[in-house]
């Protein structure tokens, strides 16, 4: 039997952007609900082992904050389970980001739920969209009991994926404009053991070659970072990458056993050719794939590369985007456009606001960017800025659907009762 539950906002996927959706909404007074269909919150950052906060400061030796509201406030929580949130300027690319423990993060993100007004389902998945006209009127979701049925008056994709913009029927865009091909896909692996110091690009890179010297295979992609803070002996590689043509389960099976045998091989040079890592061991990979870019949500306004690089402000800002975008091409090469020191770019409202549906909004990687934009937005820090701003948006559209009550003036005024930055 099919259960039919209400809400008035509906938020779908349970990462950062989803996180601060639902958690906003419910603090904008609307009755809201998250729907993940993982175990456990945190998207990639958690389910991915991509361990660290990028997009929280601009880029420089003495960075500003530029992430307030619900992404402060996780700060502020990892600081209290004893994580260092202090940032790091990479001393391979000048960019800044905060390392974390993937697992503390989980109790993080159930704690400020079950705190929270909003209500959460993990283990479900949306299958299916009803519609009528310009509006979603609910979602079809699948748990092991069977199908549910969720009415609400707004929702939020920030699946990642765009997955209830695609199943609503609208179009979207994927890749580059010119050739279509997405960012790589990579597979996180943590290894225990390494030193203590900062280990850079420039070792990986040496090791790596080194490894193709001696006829290791998988070993495609040469240039990546150890996430990991001084004082650590562990920290997580990103290394092993494969071009993702679509989501569809095939593709994802070939991607994620390919993946798995790179990972065999990157540890394989680290262990042998970087100093101090000849007893590391392998602790776990994934367990999911991490996906940089697919699906891209088309709103009333896009936002382009050349926005972001040339730091445009705009009048109805809902945040900052401060991450220098950072392309992860098809042929294994990482492509670095810097934006200027200590500054940021405006993320307009209208890239939040699908246009040919009334009431959704998009949050995360999927909001509507062009490719060079989207590699600076995809990150998380910048995801729980455009997730406060739409599930506020969501929210207040979902008590009153006069276009004047979920404006720019009316999310901006929200988002600083939140504490967010403009």
């Amino acid at each position: 039997m099919k259960r039919s539950i209400t809400y008035e906002v509906a938020v779908v996927g349970g990462g950062a952007a989803g996180i601060a959706a639902a958690l906003a909404s419910a603090k904008a007074g609307a009755k809201t609900i998250l729907i993940e269909r993982a175990s456990a919150l945190g998207g990639q950052g958690v389910n991915s082992q991509v361990a660290a906060y990028c997009g929280f400061y601009t880029r420089g030796q003495n960075p500003d904050k530029v992430v307030g509201g619900i992404g402060d406030l996780v700060l502020k929580k990892m600081n209290a389970a004893g994580m260092d949130i202090t940032p790091h300027p990479s001393p391979s690319t000048g960019n800044v980001s905060i390392k974390f423990d993937p697992e503390k993060m989980k109790f993080i993100f159930d704690d400020l739920f079950l705190q929270s007004k909003a209500d959460l389902l993990l283990h479900t998945s949306l299958v299916g969209v009803n519609k009528k006209d310009k509006k979603i009127k609910s979602l079809i979701c699948y748990d092991d009991e069977g199908l549910i049925e969720v009415h609400a008056n707004s929702f939020v994709d920030a699946s990642g994926n765009a997955n209830l913009i695609h199943l609503a029927g609208l179009k979207t865009n994927w890749g580059d404009e010119n050739t279509h091909a997405v960012q790589q896909a990579s597979l996180a692996f943590r290894v225990n053991n390494i030193p203590a110091r900062n280990i850079l690009m420039s070792e990986i890179q040496s090791a790596v070659k080194k490894g193709k010297e001696e006829g290791i295979p998988y070993l495609t992609k040469e240039k990546g970072v150890f996430i990991k803070n001084n004082g650590d002996d562990y920290g997580f590689l990103t290394l092993p990458s494969v071009d993702l043509n679509s989501l569809d389960g095939s593709n994802l099976t070939n991607a994620e056993i390919m993946l798995r045998k790179k990972v065999q091989s990157y540890f394989l040079i680290v262990k042998k050719y970087i100093k101090g890592c000849e007893n590391a061991f392998l602790v776990s990979s994934g367990p999911n794939i991490g996906i940089r870019e697919s699906r891209r949500m088309i709103g009333d306004t896009t936002l382009h590369g050349k926005d972001i690089l040339n730091v445009v402000k705009r009048k109805d800002s809902i945040g900052r985007a401060a991450w220098s975008p950072e392309i992860h091409h098809t042929n294994n090469q990482v492509e670095y456009k810097h934006m200027p020191d200590n500054d940021y770019a405006s993320i307009p409202l209208g890239s939040l606001k699908a246009k040919d549906i009334d009431n959704i909004w998009g949050a995360g990687r999927l909001i509507s960017v062009d490719h060079v934009a989207q590699a600076s937005i995809r990150v998380m820090g910048t995801s729980y800025i455009t997730g406060q701003a739409a599930g506020i948006a969501a929210g207040l559209q979902s008590k009153d659907t006069d276009e004047k009550n979920f404006c720019a003036d009316a999310v901006q005024k929200e988002l600083k009762a939140q504490r967010a930055l403009l």
